[in-house]
């Protein structure tokens, strides 16, 4: 769920479009692991986890920009809150996945599994400590999103220069780019400091506050013009077809980046079809979840792999068990693990800090 503080507006589509591009990320997979890891549809959703980023600079730039003014204890507060709402899940998720493997696997299929085990836990294996995948591989995003928040967030949202933020986000990607040629990077290291999944964190929140900066997030927005709703459709049309074409695009992904940013400005500040679309219940709930459902996806496809009468399904039936379960088990987790954790703990952070 992305949290708006207390007395924040709340931007349901927002919350769609974390929910859109979650899914789109568990197709990537889903789809590779059954079809092999090729030019696949949804091959191109890594570009997806660059939107996320781009979310997370909005969202915690808007909660946070004028408590972090107020003084150390906020900051306090805010990296604490950081680690209560990123570790807990990454956490199960990381112990769940150590039972998977513990019990349908020999040996682990990856490389030294007690020095990544312990990056896990300690939150760097995004950083570059862990040079190809291990564990449950998706969290590396959330690594480097927890690093940039608390350590370099706080300085960019006291940047006011637009040249300044989209200096930073370009220098950022284009150092990935002069590597990989397009943004599906992760791991690697720049600099013998600076993982390409730093890189582009760093970049998408930058893009993130750059974007609060210029939004009015007023209670009653705008209608678009129709120039406007040309221009959102066409990059909706964009982002789609990156996202699920074969087709070899990956030297594009900066057009989608773009696009990304265009849409989430837009989005905010006006209402409008695309605004509907993203801010109606389905996908809202789906954003709601997005956390636990990135997380759970693929500790659960590895698990369910070994099932018996599921591997003898066929692909249209694994697809749909597949899916149920995981918005089960997402939904069970959010609501009864995830949230209550986040909320208790939350609270009695802020009462043992304003106490000092």
């Amino acid at each position: 769920m992305i949290s708006w503080g207390f007395m924040k507006q709340r931007l349901l589509e927002l919350d769609g479009c974390r929910g859109l591009l979650c899914l789109t990320v568990v197709a990537g997979h889903w789809i590779g692991s059954r079809m092999g890891w090729g030019n696949v549809n949804f091959s191109h959703s890594y570009i997806s986890v660059d939107g996320f980023f781009i979310l997370s600079g909005i969202v915690l730039s808007y909660i946070y920009k004028e408590k972090l003014d107020i003084g150390r204890k906020e900051f306090i507060k805010y990296a604490i809150h950081r680690i209560e709402r990123l570790y807990p899940l990454h956490l199960l998720t990381f112990l769940l996945t150590y039972l998977i493997y513990r019990i349908y696997f020999k040996e682990l299929p990856f490389q030294e599994p007690v020095a990544t085990a312990i990056y896990n836990m300690l939150l760097i294996h995004g950083l570059g400590f862990a040079s190809s995948w291990n564990w449950n591989d998706p969290s590396w995003s959330i690594s480097v999103e927890f690093f940039t928040s608390v350590m370099l967030l706080p300085l960019l949202i006291r940047l006011k220069s637009r040249i300044k933020l989209i200096s930073i986000s370009l220098i950022s990607y284009i150092i990935v780019y002069a590597r990989h040629h397009n943004l599906e990077a992760a791991t690697d290291v720049h600099f013998m400091i600076l993982s390409s999944g730093l890189l582009k964190c760093i970049a998408g929140m930058s893009l993130g506050v750059l974007i609060t900066n210029i939004s009015k997030f007023t209670e009653k927005r705008d209608p678009p013009k129709i120039l406007m709703t040309i221009m959102q459709t066409a990059a909706v049309g964009i982002c789609s077809y990156f996202i699920y074409t074969k087709d070899d695009v990956h030297s594009y992904d900066g057009i989608v980046i773009m696009s990304f940013c265009y849409l989430f400005y837009t989005l905010i500040n006006y209402s409008g079809f695309w605004s509907a679309i993203a801010a109606n219940q389905v996908l809202v709930y789906f954003g709601n979840i997005s956390f636990s459902i990135y997380l759970l996806h693929t500790p659960l496809m590895i698990a369910m792999d070994h099932i018996g009468f599921f591997n003898s399904s066929s692909r249209i039936t694994q697809t749909y068990l597949f899916v149920s379960t995981l918005i089960l088990i997402s939904s069970i987790t959010y609501k009864y693990f995830e949230l209550p954790i986040y909320k208790k703990s939350k609270t009695i952070t802020d009462y043992k800090i304003d106490r000092l």
